[in-house]
């Protein structure tokens, strides 16, 4: 045979078996809403927010409300039905504030979706409800569910389905209140570890307690939703990439092992002894709406209903959560300067700009708790004298 001919046979039987091994590896096309799907996830994975779990537990989803544990001040979700002696608010939840006197809950539109709306005590009766503005006005949502109220009456959470950021069933978004706009501003999906491709909810901050709470059915099976029990921080920290591996990160946003994020045995300790002190209270027996103002000399209020100027009612509430911000802070200034003593020099350089802050922060909010509650007195005294 023609070796030129044997060489060039030689050559082709080489050629085929690499051109088969290319063909096998190639990997299917990812369309491009999977494509999006997956660099959502993995932007939302590298900016997972470092946050200490310190409990858990799995419940029936039925009745997961009565395992939240909240400080009487923070105020208490209620089951739709029950709240308004309806069967028409099924699945649907209300947070009531912790005067009682405001309430958010969710409504059932007639084209199936839900919205969410406010309504205010008046005397005995509850006003008309209104709807939320700037929280749905895109109709980027379709369901609209598990409002909650900071005591500040302007940071406001919630959870709901079909936004386009979300990563599936129920996401839990953050939004804050405009009081120049009357509106809420444009809501954000508050990230991972609290969303994931499953239903996440319910998410509230207990202040009081200095705890936070969230429920998810990811991982569980039907009928069962886990609530993870954490420690709220004032500002986000997200996991560093420096320090931890992209498979670590991404245990952390899974919530793969809750014992992973207790890297500092004193806080964690401390969160369990204020959760189960929070367990332990009683239901509060006194009147909610109970109060003490002196509007002058002859004339000191002891219910909230006693307030004759239309604003002042909002204006005592807003007074009653700067007194607690105040309260909160001066309480966490006392935590860092114990210690201090003990604190290492580099400790102690960050403590010092944290404790100058913290008392500028409680200066401020002294003088706007006593403005206000000037503000509030004039104002009954001037209604008083021109319509008594």
């Amino acid at each position: 045979m023609n070796i030129r001919v044997i060489i060039t046979v030689l050559i082709l039987l080489l050629t085929i078996p690499a051109q088969a091994q290319r063909r096998k590896v190639q990997r299917p096309k990812i369309s491009p809403e999977e494509q999006k799907r997956m660099e959502k996830l993995e932007r939302m994975r590298a900016a997972t927010e470092k946050v200490m779990i310190i409990d858990s537990m799995v419940v029936n989803k039925e009745d997961f409300l009565k395992h939240y544990k909240l400080s009487q001040e923070t105020g208490s979700i209620k089951d739709g039905d029950d709240f308004f002696h309806s069967k028409n608010n099924d699945g649907l939840f209300v947070y009531l504030n912790e005067l009682g006197n405001k309430c958010y809950f969710s409504l059932q539109e007639t084209d199936s979706t839900s919205n969410l709306y406010y309504a205010e005590a008046i005397n005995t009766e509850w006003s008309q409800p209104v709807k939320l503005e700037g929280i749905n006005d895109e109709q980027q949502f379709q369901k609209v569910n598990y409002p909650y109220m900071m005591g500040d009456g302007s940071t406001f959470y919630f959870a709901a389905t079909g936004d386009e950021e979300g990563l599936g069933g129920y996401d839990i978004y953050m939004t804050t209140y405009d009081s120049e706009e009357n509106r809420f501003l444009r809501p954000v999906n508050i990230g991972m570890p609290f969303n994931s491709e499953a239903n996440d909810y319910l998410y509230v901050i207990d202040e009081y307690a200095n705890l936070g709470w969230f429920a998810t059915d990811r991982n569980q099976e039907e009928g069962k939703v886990c609530i993870y029990v954490f420690v709220p921080s004032a500002t986000r920290h997200n996991y560093d990439s420096e320090e931890y591996t992209p498979e670590e990160i991404s245990s952390f946003a899974r919530i793969d092992c809750i014992a992973n994020t207790w890297d500092d045995e004193d806080t964690y300790h401390q969160a369990l002894q204020r959760l189960e002190e929070v367990k332990m209270q009683k239901p509060q027996q006194a009147n909610r709406n109970a109060i003490t103002f002196v509007i002058n000399d002859d004339i000191t209020y002891h219910q909230l209903s006693d307030f004759q100027e239309p604003h002042n009612v909002m204006r005592y509430q807003q007074l009653v959560n700067l007194r607690k911000r105040q309260t909160n802070l001066n309480q966490a200034l006392d935590k860092i300067r114990e210690v201090y003593a003990s604190a290492s020099s580099k400790e102690r350089e960050a403590m010092n700009q944290e404790i100058l802050s913290g008392e500028q922060e409680a200066l401020l909010l002294a003088r706007e708790a006593h403005d206000l509650e000037k503000a509030i007195r004039n104002a009954e005294n001037l209604f008083l004298t021109k319509y008594k």
